[in-house]
């Protein structure tokens, strides 16, 4: 490595040449540039340093780099390889730089607010992506065998990441990036929109089953009202709640309990996917709560009595609850990801598909004996538009809202007044769902580097 004026290098077999004392804030500056730019308080940076023979570092002080202490400022070139990473330490904190693939998706951050979320896992290209707060990528996984992103990408716990392998079950991945279990396939073939952690090796899923129609009469759909027939062969969505060892503890059939003939009204064309499920959760009393895209509402059915209790949006029956405070005739549009907080309310995201409208994350206050659902809350980004499929909307604790505006480029943070704190864009592709980390990015750094060990500088 030469040396530099104004800078200490440490060129092969010769001394460091001294400079001028620095004097000023500590600075890191990197050849391929850092990303985002330094700022003394922002501790992670990637480089997108595949393909370039080496990465040059810089700093304005006294530094010490990949565990090697340099003094005075310091310009070192490093042959930094995909997913690693190099710390730097001075000016009293510690920063992590990590080299990006070349096949890395393109992406962007804004961070316009202070996020309140630790960070965001998302899927997409083939890249399972952890995001810290800043926006900035902390972990990854490449699944090159995936026919699509590794879909429904979430933490079942601190220390597992799960997604959907296209094969009818979830794989389970170690923050190492190791396979560690796979949840369902076999003789229970999930569906990809849902997988959801009951308790301790219990689940809950989906599963598409077609109608054994005209064979079994009892399995026909009478759909004459839609002008089809009336011994119609549908794909029936099947809730299962099952075990590790795949074993089925509950299940329930859409088909069996609701007549779809009436429940659907505005996905007509999508036959024979008339109910096309996409959450699923249990609401720790005794129920579950889903929502089917096809049928746009969202149902709480009783366990033990396979009962629908209550239902939000869709064709109005004697389930139905009233909302109130909406704007809009049809609440629901193409809806995604009902999820019941720990107060009691009611999450939905409203993609907004038909009804020509901004997708919306809403809250609902419920009150089944008065037969009413309220909404207390919503909010949108006017930079997302309709989406057909897919996103997320999650009420954190802290009061912000973490929104997959689904089938579109962006992930955003948004205030209780829907002012975004962070965006992350993606140039190609999209995310299924932005789940909230579920393990430290320390945690997350230490799985990166057990795949690909830390650049260590010694001289």
């Amino acid at each position: 490595m030469a040396t530099l004026a104004g800078v200490w290098s440490a060129p092969p077999g010769g001394a460091a040449t001294r400079a001028a004392t620095p004097t000023g804030p500590f600075t890191i500056s990197t050849v391929p540039p850092l990303v985002p730019a330094f700022a003394s308080n922002i501790p992670n940076y990637v480089v997108h340093c595949a393909g370039a023979p080496t990465t040059q570092i810089v700093t304005s002080q006294t530094a010490k780099v990949g565990g090697t202490k340099f003094k005075g400022p310091v310009t070192l070139s490093e042959p930094l390889i995909a997913g690693q990473d190099v710390q730097v330490t001075g000016g009293g904190q510690t920063y992590s730089i990590r080299c990006l693939p070349a096949d890395f998706p393109v992406y962007s951050t804004v961070v316009s607010g202070q996020p309140q979320a630790p960070g965001y896992l998302v899927g997409v290209d083939n890249y399972a992506i952890a995001f810290d707060n800043n926006g900035v990528p902390v972990w990854w996984y490449p699944d090159k065998d995936s026919l699509t992103s590794p879909w429904d990408a979430k933490f079942l716990n601190s220390s597992t990441i799960a997604w959907n392998d296209w094969g009818g079950s979830y794989e389970l991945h170690s923050l190492s990036g190791q396979l560690v279990g796979t949840v369902g396939g076999g003789s229970v073939p999930l569906d990809f929109h849902e997988l959801t952690r009951v308790r301790n090796g219990v689940y809950l899923g989906i599963m598409d089953v077609t109608r054994n129609c005209p064979a079994i009469p009892a399995q026909c759909v009478n759909l004459s009202s839609w002008g089809l027939s009336a011994q119609s062969r549908i794909i029936d969505n099947v809730i299962v709640e099952f075990n590790a060892s795949n074993k089925i503890l509950w299940s329930w059939s859409a088909a069996d309990h609701l007549n779809l003939a009436t429940e659907n009204a505005n996905w007509r064309d999508q036959f024979p996917d008339v109910i096309h499920m996409n959450s699923v959760i249990s609401d720790g009393n005794g129920g579950v709560i889903f929502s089917a895209r096809h049928l746009d509402a969202v149902y709480r059915v009783d366990m033990k009595t396979g009962a629908v209790t209550w239902k939000i949006g869709g064709t109005s029956d004697p389930n139905s609850l009233a909302v109130g405070g909406d704007q809009y005739a049809n609440v629901f549009s193409g809806q995604h990801f009902a999820q019941l907080l720990p107060d009691g309310t009611l999450t939905v995201q409203d993609n907004g598909s038909r009804e020509n409208r901004q997708p919306r994350a809403i809250r609902f206050a419920l009150d089944p004996t008065a037969k009413t659902a309220t909404i207390v809350e919503q909010v949108s980004d006017p930079r997302a538009a309709p989406a057909f499929c897919c996103g997320s909307a999650v009420k954190l604790p802290t009061g912000d809202w973490v929104a997959d505006w689904g089938a579109g480029p962006y992930v955003t943070e948004l205030s209780p007044q829907g002012v975004p704190q962070i965006t992350i864009s993606f140039a190609v592709g999209f995310s299924y769902r932005a789940d909230i980390l579920g393990a430290s990015v320390r945690s997350l750094r230490n799985g990166m580097d057990a795949m690909v060990p830390p650049l260590v500088v010694t001289g």
